[in-house]
């Protein structure tokens, strides 16, 4: 049989027996026990054998030592008779023999000793009562301890009751009771446990308390282990909140006001008013070389937008590269030309053509503040004045909408005045004027249809920071996230919900449209409800409107002042007319492997003149950070004006934007006025004429005459054929959605006096301190949309305009002036004779309309699939408002700095919130020393943040 293996029986033959019936082994002592030593093995075997060899050795030793004793007597006897005795004493011939060896049992006494070990041995294996097995546990035990023990050992001796706490310890840990997993059954069945997670969800709970839900229910985590996992948590996220992102340093000092060189110095009167005088930038002079070895940031724009992205970054370590084809970098215009004659007094006063109203002022500070702050004050000596009088509720604007507080629509329109006080002097007037249910007694909704509208749709634009949040975050991360109410309504029409909101009552409905959106000449059947909300929210947040001290230039210089104390430059009269783009070498050569080539990246830009500005890509190797270039132009100008063809026919546009149209571009008409706002009864309300928000025209039965219908085509409560879009930007494609296509609009657009779209302001009679400045003068913006004659609308994927290229010849642009001076004198006939000198302005490109597409498209946001590229401007929020701009430049600025989703979402660690921990605390002096002297009461100021 092979070696390890029992042989297996052959057929027929048994396996022979190899124990007895009672299971004894078959060759067994009859005395032994199986599992136990015999008995007799020590006290019959062993013990007298060994007693009996004890005995032998010493009765052997007892005859040794006899005779050895008998040869020593002889020995001595041999001496006496003078034997021949050596000098060692020895006798010579006679050797002295070996003394024998003395057993291990030499007496009786140790022979009886031995008989004593070998009984108490039996009787220690053998008897009931032998210790033997308590010896051999705790010679086990003892073996152990110093295993698990070691050096502690003598501690653990000496301190019984840590040993006894050990102990326990051990049991509960050999019972998992230590386990991070739970041990045994769930407390609630996992079934259960994911409709409470479902519901949790549902209800908008927080992802790390959804997260921690799950672990418990779901994975079975102890709650000492989910407490371990939130402390450790805790202090990783509060060490990572407390490190700057690069390149930004985690202390930053303040700069020096630029009205105040020297800090020990206070500047006069006259010295702000002059540094104000001067244009924001510095101008370009045509071949001078810019250094693109002190830059890592391109800033394309101006206006307070571009300059605040520019100060964020700068002070976030960047040194950043603004330029503008302007001549002012805050935005402003001057009129040319004003060198003689009364006209001299408009040389170089700027014209603010951006309307810069300042809606939520204690938001916008709080934004506004990183970026603004100094040694001296944290709002950089700028400072905010409410537009409007307590004499006129602060009223901030006038909207004229055909046909709205009059029978028909063919009557001259009831103007309505928007208050800064809110909902509540909405609904007064809107009760009083447009028949609208009046609100109670104590102030309260009531029967007021506008005051619920506006209170829903301030409702619905307290999500719309989650929305806006959503576009410098990444894709798999919105995913996860939950859609809010405003990301909802982003890609629905305003007229759908304005129907339901004013179902009886087509004045309030318009007069609703009307202040959703009048930046823009477009209907609510094309119009957002992101859009429309956030306007109605900004209009009537009851904190009115303001408007800096000292107009869009003394806070441009603010920024600007940043800029350059930081290491940067702001250039203007530098017309940039191309990207320049460039595969890396280590990118271009993964084409040799047959992957898809990636997009290059945007290093530069290329002048009018031909020059190119560009990155060094190689002192960017060893750096944390790569440069960028920032356009705040809008996408259509950045993807399709500035990019070359070559590049967006390989490498394309952003997601969704073929699928967007661009606002009809515009023209500004600025006037010089005679007279200070006083004098000319001019304020600083905007009127606005909005025939996009028109009243509903009934039709009318032919038998009869009577009114059958309430809705008609053109109705701002119809859908719209665009409707269409919105589901082809969302990447959900039907048969009719493929079928229907919006038809081309052939009629020709024409500016008409007293009909078209029109908004007229006058800044200075916004800023108090215009006129102590400027003297007894006024300025006007007159703003109208652009005519046929002067832009041309390509169907084109996406829209977008274009400017004529003869730009229509003079007689055409002074019947425009002529039609645009016609109207301003019928809506303000004072100012008949006071005009003094006029400039026409234009075409001026305004971004993206304010359709659902813009807001559901994927690639409107600050990042593009261009390495190094980054889109801001108002088209990543809202155009044509102050407010909503600023938004955006500070979703480019996050975006361009890096920051994670744990960032946002977690730690609610940004770019402001890291300069306000980081940046140098100001130096606050108890007399205020602002950038522009005025003199006005506090009350109307805003307070400082």
């Amino acid at each position: 049989m092979r070696m390890g293996k029992v042989e297996r029986p052959r057929r027929g033959e048994t396996n022979p027996p190899r124990a007895d019936s009672k299971g004894k082994p078959k060759h067994a002592a009859a005395a032994s026990v199986v599992g136990q030593l015999s008995p007799d093995v020590v006290s019959i075997y062993f013990s007298p054998v060994l007693t009996e060899l004890a005995v032998q050795a010493l009765e052997n030793y007892a005859a040794n030592l006899l005779e050895y004793d008998d040869i020593v007597r002889d020995m001595e006897a041999m001496k006496e008779k003078q034997a021949d005795v050596a000098a060692d004493g020895s006798i010579r011939g006679i050797e002295p023999p070996e003394p024998p060896i003395a057993p291990l049992y030499r007496s009786e006494y140790y022979v009886k000793e031995l008989r004593q070990v070998l009984s108490e041995t039996s009787d220690h294996f053998h008897s009931r009562k032998g210790g033997w097995r308590v010896h051999a546990r705790a010679a086990r035990f003892e073996r152990l301890m110093d295993e698990k023990y070691g050096i502690f050992r003598p501690f653990l001796k000496q301190y019984p009751e840590v040993d006894k706490f050990v102990r326990s310890v051990q049991v509960k840990y050999a019972n998992g009771y230590f386990s991070p997993i739970r041990q045994g059954k769930s407390p609630i069945p996992k079934s259960t446990a994911v409709i409470i997670l479902f519901m949790m969800k549902r209800g908008d709970i927080k992802w790390e308390i959804l997260t921690l839900s799950a672990l418990f229910f779901l994975v079975g985590l102890q709650p000492w282990a989910l407490v371990i996992l939130i402390a450790g948590g805790h202090t990783l996220l509060e060490g990572r909140k407390k490190r700057a992102v690069k390149p930004m340093e985690t202390y930053i000092p303040t700069v020096k006001p630029y009205f105040r060189m020297n800090r020990d110095e206070v500047s006069s009167r006259q010295t702000k008013i002059d540094l104000l005088s001067r244009p924001v930038g510095k101008k370009h002079v045509a071949g001078e070389i810019i250094d693109m070895m002190k830059y890592d940031t391109i800033i394309l724009g101006s206006g307070p937008d571009a300059l605040y992205t520019a100060s964020l970054l700068s002070r976030a370590g960047r040194k950043v590269l603004v330029m503008t084809a302007r001549s002012d970098a805050s935005g402003c215009y001057t009129i040319e030309d004003c060198n003689s004659g009364e006209a001299k007094k408009f040389d170089n006063v700027p014209f603010d053509v951006c309307s810069s109203n300042i809606s939520k002022i204690s938001g916008q500070q709080e934004l506004l503040a990183p970026a603004l702050s100094n040694s001296t004050d944290y709002q950089g000596g700028v400072r905010f004045a409410k537009i409007g009088s307590e004499t006129d509720g602060y009223a901030f604007q006038i909207l004229s909408v055909p046909g709205m507080g009059s029978d028909e629509v063919a009557d001259t329109p009831c103007p309505f005045v928007l208050r800064g006080d809110g909902v509540s002097s909405l609904m007064e007037d809107a009760a009083a004027s447009l028949g609208d249910g009046w609100p109670d007694a104590s102030g309260s909704i009531g029967n007021s249809a506008t005051g619920l509208y506006s209170a829903t749709c301030e409702s619905i634009n307290s999500s719309a920071a989650h929305y806006y949040l959503s576009k410098i975050l990444e894709d798999s991360v919105n995913e996860m996230r939950s859609d809010g109410v405003y990301h909802s309504a982003a890609s629905r029409y305003a007229s759908g919900f304005l129907g339901k909101g004013f179902a009886s009552n087509p004045h309030a409905r318009s007069l609703m449209a009307a202040i959703g959106m009048n930046e823009e000449n477009i209907e609510p059947t094309m119009t957002s409800m992101a859009a429309h909300v956030t306007n109605v929210s900004a209009a009537l947040s009851g904190e009115g409107m303001h408007y800096p001290i000292g107009g869009p230039r003394a806070l441009c210089h603010a920024l600007s002042t940043v800029v350059e104390q930081s290491g940067g430059c702001v250039l203007t009269n530098v017309p940039v007319t191309e990207l320049i783009f460039e595969h890396l070498n280590a990118v271009a050569s993964n084409e040799k492997d047959g992957k898809e080539k990636p997009a290059p990246q945007c290093l530069g830009v290329k002048l009018s003149d031909g020059t190119e500005l560009k990155f060094d890509t190689k002192s960017w190797k060893s750096r944390d950070y790569s440069p960028a270039v920032i356009s705040m132009h809008g996408f259509i100008t950045t993807f399709i004006r500035l990019m070359p063809d070559d590049i967006r026919t390989k490498y394309k546009v952003p997601r969704g934007l073929p699928a967007l149209s661009e606002s009809r571009p515009v023209f500004k008409l600025l006037f010089g006025l005679r007279g200070s706002a006083k004098d000319l009864e001019v304020t600083g309300i905007d009127f606005c004429r909005v025939p996009g928000a028109g009243l509903v025209q009934d039709e009318l039965d032919p038998t009869d005459g009577q009114r059958i219908d309430n809705v008609i085509p053109g109705d701002i409560n119809q859908e719209s054929k665009d409707a269409t879009n919105v589901a082809a930007v969302k990447g959900k494609h039907n048969n009719e959605a493929k079928e229907l296509k919006k038809a081309v609009d052939k009629s020709h657009v024409r500016f008409e006096t007293g009909a078209s779209w029109m908004k007229i302001s006058f800044p200075s009679a916004k800023d108090p301190s215009f006129e102590s400045r400027h003297g007894n003068i006024t300025t006007c913006v007159v703003t109208v949309e652009a005519d046929d004659d002067f832009v041309s609308l390509f169907e084109t994927k996406p829209r977008l305009f274009t400017s004529q290229s003869d730009q229509g010849n003079a007689t055409q642009y002074q019947v425009l002036i002529d039609r645009i001076k016609c109207d301003l004198l019928n809506v303000f006939p004072q100012l008949e004779g006071k005009i003094v000198c006029s400039q026409l302005i234009g075409p001026i490109y305004r971004g993206l309309s304010h359709n659902p597409e813009r807001y559901v498209a994927k690639g409107v946001r600050p990042q593009s699939q261009y390495p190094g590229l980054f889109a801001g401007g108002s088209d990543l929020t809202v155009g044509g408002s102050f407010s909503a701009s600023i938004v955006a430049g500070w979703l480019t600025a996050n975006a361009v700095m890096g920051y994670s989703a744990i960032d946002y979402l977690f730690l609610q660690k940004n770019i402001t919130s890291d300069l306000i921990n980081f940046l140098e605390e100001p130096d606050v002096e108890d007399e205020e020393d602002t950038a522009v002297p005025y003199d006005i009461p506090k009350s109307e100021l805003s307070a400082s943040s």
